[in-house]
């Protein structure tokens, strides 16, 4: 028994007849249920949801909050993952039309190109861009055979040929 009594934690010590000692030699939980404990806490902690008023009491139940919590966790970074992905390519185009015009502001500033010149410029990037999307389609086309190459500039050109026919 200790020798200095603390206050009303010693009375409900004497009156369970359970003593906790600092030790751990007698009193207290087990080392497998404080470290249950502090995981769950740790998990409860990061996951933020915080302790409500429904907690788990038995190691069991913690071990199982902190399963829930862990897959809980994973899929709530895979689907605003996936969503970061969904937008970010959503706005590649813009971003790679703003990056263009970046560079052909540049190439004006740089040339001191004169103010009438820089809008007939800047309006024939606009027109082409909005042509081709900035996919630039012999680049694309560099790869296939000239016989399919051909196949597709008729396919792309028709109206044209219709018209003028």
């Amino acid at each position: 028994m200790m020798k200095n009594k603390i206050g009303w934690l010693d009375a409900l010590a004497d009156a369970t007849q359970e003593y906790y000692y600092a030790n751990n030699t007698g009193g207290g939980p087990s080392i497998k249920s404080r470290y249950v404990t502090a995981l769950y806490f740790t998990f409860t902690s990061l996951t933020s949801v915080g302790f409500g008023n429904v907690a788990p009491n038995t190691d069991a139940e913690k071990i199982f909050t902190i399963c829930v919590m862990l897959v809980g966790s994973l899929m709530y970074a895979s689907i605003f993952g996936n969503v970061s992905a969904i937008i970010q390519r959503l706005y590649s185009g813009t971003a790679r039309y703003h990056t263009q015009m970046l560079r052909v502001r540049e190439f004006i500033r740089f040339h001191q190109i004169p103010n009438p010149l820089r809008q007939r410029l800047e309006e024939y990037f606009q027109h082409a861009w909005t042509y081709t999307n900035g996919i630039d389609m012999n680049s694309v086309l560099k790869g296939f055979p000239e016989c399919l190459q051909a196949d597709i500039c008729l396919h792309l050109n028709r109206n044209l040929l219709t018209n003028c026919s």
